[in-house]
């Protein structure tokens, strides 16, 4: 791909900050879009303020690809006053940014942020043409690809990365479990047979700089391996990478249920997601296998 100038929000997250060192290392020209003029692995930080509706239009000045992650967790337990973050924090952001990508005339690629909650829960198989479920998720999921979507015809080519749990060492889900199945404590929640759409990190910023640098890629893609496995398939995997014992019971789901709430359904429900998009493109995984993506995330 030929070197071009980027802007990445939500830089100081996990995808973003390993989206934005392999830009750098590749020689790209990066800026970074936060609350803070914070640099991360070299880029030139940009501040902007969703809340207030402030934006530095110089921040996109040359910019070919613009990619939008910032996004307040769901991995929190979801208050009132939370469940308000995690909606506009994906909101409020993507309509200001949306806003000033067609004030300054912006002509090249937005890949925006997504996720496969947007079909709810969905233990048959799924893809892209697939309608929005129901719940939480899928109604924040919606208002995220709808506050992307222009008003009037707009010169750039937008990209829809619909995200499934991404699999990395370095955080997210899967650094808060390392520490229970070191121990030898690992067990499926629930009925176990809930679905699991994952991803390698390394796949993620594959994705992106593919789409990218693919004229033809635009609307939604579901960012995830090329089969989802159970839960039950996935505690098992990760015992067996991290060569530990798997014998703990189910955790009953009335007692996440108790213990967490509204937010338990991360973990009891799930997406029988397909990638179908990326199938019929022809689209190379790194990491395909789980097993073999969760060696390479504890080795």
């Amino acid at each position: 791909m030929k070197l071009q100038s980027w802007l990445v929000t939500g830089a100081t997250g996990m995808i973003g900050q390993a989206l934005v060192k392999a830009l750098v290392d590749e020689g790209h020209a990066v800026r970074t879009l936060g609350r803070s003029a914070r640099s991360v692995h070299g880029s030139t930080p940009f501040v902007w303020s969703p809340s207030r509706g402030e934006f530095p239009l110089e921040a996109l000045e040359g910019v070919d690809v613009v990619v939008h992650l910032a996004a307040a967790s769901v991995g929190q337990r979801w208050t009132g006053s939370h469940r308000r973050a995690i909606l506009e924090s994906r909101t409020l952001g993507t309509h200001l940014l949306r806003e000033a990508l067609v004030q300054a005339g912006f002509s090249g690629t937005w890949i925006q942020a997504s996720a496969i909650g947007i079909y709810g829960h969905a233990p048959e198989i799924c893809d892209e043409q697939s309608t929005k479920g129901r719940g939480f998720l899928a109604d924040v999921a919606e208002a995220w690809e709808r506050a992307s979507q222009p008003e009037v015809t707009a010169p750039f080519r937008l990209v829809r990365m619909r995200l499934g749990l991404v699999l990395s060492p370095d955080g997210g889900t899967l650094a808060k479990l390392l520490p229970i199945y070191k121990f030898g404590l690992g067990a499926p929640l629930g009925s176990g047979q809930q679905h699991m759409g994952w991803i390698h990190l390394e796949d993620v910023i594959q994705f992106i700089t593919w789409a990218a640098a693919t004229p033809e890629a635009s609307d939604a893609y579901n960012v995830v391996a090329p089969r989802a496995n159970t839960n039950e398939e996935f505690s098992q995997s990760l015992a067996k990478a991290l060569n530990r014992p798997h014998w703990a019971p189910k955790v009953p789901g009335f007692a996440l249920a108790m213990a967490m709430g509204e937010m338990s359904s991360l973990l009891l429900e799930g997406q029988n997601v397909r990638p179908s998009r990326l199938l019929d493109a022809g689209f190379q995984w790194k990491h395909s296998d789980l097993l073999d993506a969760l060696k390479h995330c504890t080795s």
